[in-house]
């Protein structure tokens, strides 16, 4: 009766040692000259690599660095990865990653962890959750930290423009929330959002997208612990391959929150209105030699001081800190 056991056993440990091989080199051509270990016989594949550092893209570069990575596959799961990284650090910039753009992100943590779903080619869904992240969105925008970021991605399988549509179809989705987040060291706040993307084809050539495409903020929303600070809804445009033009309504039931952060001036402490208001804004991000950013507000703003506040409440947080 043990040897049907002993046979399937061994049968399965040479399967296993066949994947880990061929996952260790798949891994291994991902951060060359590092040295990558395999373990995690017999449930899973493990691959674990010190100081890994990833790069790619032509126009839109990205770089991803850690100082330990554990990458995870399922030994029937080859379109499913997860990793687990210590002293994570993203970036992703048009033109490069020390390029001068208002396109493109720069994110460190104290740990992360992600997974990536690939099906037929397609990124089906890349999902990244960081502990302790900070960084900084475009080259004018003030610095970010959060206690915990999530960042959600995923491919949308597009249909072919039509020409009666105003607007192209999607190709990506990004759903994105934020705990005990501060802008610029502000006060803490809860993010979250869901953008679409928006573009004659797959978003596998910049230029393409960048001729008619856009990213629609279709809802991000800023809160404290006494509820919702500012919804806003937006539309962001890409100016050659260095800026953006962005243009949108705010929802704000702090208006003078809003608008000092619109400035990056300190807001006084108004008290919550009881009901919202809703203001209009348009912004121009230019980068190169030109680092320039114009933002206009407008709004019913002249009669704030006869609104009726939330006295019972505290007064607004503030939105945008000095930093």
């Amino acid at each position: 009766m043990l040897v049907p056991l002993v046979a399937g056993v061994a049968l399965y440990g040479w399967l296993w040692s066949g994947w880990a091989a061929a996952f260790r080199t798949e891994v291994a051509g991902w951060l060359p000259g590092r040295t990558v270990t395999v373990s995690g016989f017999p449930y899973r594949i493990e691959a674990t690599a010190d100081t890994p550092q990833l790069s790619g893209g032509s126009i839109v570069v990205f770089t991803a660095s850690a100082a330990r990575a554990i990458v995870n596959r399922g030994p029937w799961q080859p379109d499913l990865t997860v990793i687990s990284s210590d002293a994570p650090r993203f970036s992703v910039a048009v033109g490069g990653v020390g390029a001068a753009t208002a396109m493109r992100a720069d994110i460190a943590g104290k740990t992360a962890l992600s997974s990536i779903h690939v099906e037929a080619g397609r990124v089906a869904r890349l999902s990244t959750v960081i502990e302790a992240a900070s960084g900084r969105l475009g080259i004018l925008t003030p610095a970010l930290t959060a206690d915990a970021l999530e960042v959600h991605l995923r491919e949308v399988p597009g249909r072919l423009p039509e020409p009666w549509s105003a607007t192209l179809p999607g190709r990506g989705q990004a759903v994105i929330s934020a705990e005990r987040l501060r802008i610029g060291g502000g006060d803490a706040l809860t993010l979250a959002a869901d953008f679409a993307v928006t573009g004659a084809a797959r978003l596998t050539d910049f230029a393409r997208w960048a001729d008619g495409g856009t990213i629609e903020l279709r809802a991000l929303s800023l809160s404290d612990a006494h509820g919702e600070v500012a919804g806003v809804a937006a539309t962001l445009v890409p100016i050659g391959r260095t800026g953006m033009r962005i243009a949108g309504t705010i929802t704000t039931i702090c208006p003078e929150a809003v608008v000092a952060a619109f400035d990056g001036t300190p807001p006084p402490r108004a008290l919550r209105l009881r009901q919202p208001l809703r203001l209009a804004f348009e912004a121009t991000m230019k980068a190169g030699t030109d680092r320039t950013m114009t933002a206009r507000l407008a709004g019913d703003l002249d009669n704030l001081a006869t609104r009726a506040r939330r006295g019972q409440e505290p007064p607004c947080p503030v939105i945008r800190g000095a930093r």
